[in-house]
């Protein structure tokens, strides 16, 4: 199971994780926020996108991070976003090679 042994930010305030297999990923805030799973974003349905991008502000930001188990992280967004549970195999998706 995919694991982080680290989150951090990096140099350019990306969100950046050290992952149990070795890997290093980062990915910026608006990506992340773009991605969000949560009902709000994604008809829980049929998988189709309800988030218009247009409203998410190129400069949004993340604000927190909290630990969901062993499986996920809860992200807070400067937009006030809030709802949205990244499981790490999706962070790991999303994130490149740091």
């Amino acid at each position: 199971m995919i694991q982080p042994k680290k989150v951090f930010r990096t140099k350019e305030g990306k969100l950046g994780f050290e992952w149990n297999d070795g890997s290093r990923t980062a990915c910026d805030a608006r990506t992340l926020r773009l991605a969000c799973p949560c009902a709000l974003c994604v008809d829980e349905h049929t998988g189709e996108k309800l988030l218009d991008e247009s409203t998410v502000p190129l400069d949004v930001k993340l604000e927190h991070i909290q630990s969901i188990g062993r499986y996920a992280v809860g992200l807070s967004f400067s937009d006030g976003h809030r709802s949205g549970i990244y499981p790490y195999d999706k962070l790991k998706e999303l994130t490149k090679s740091a």
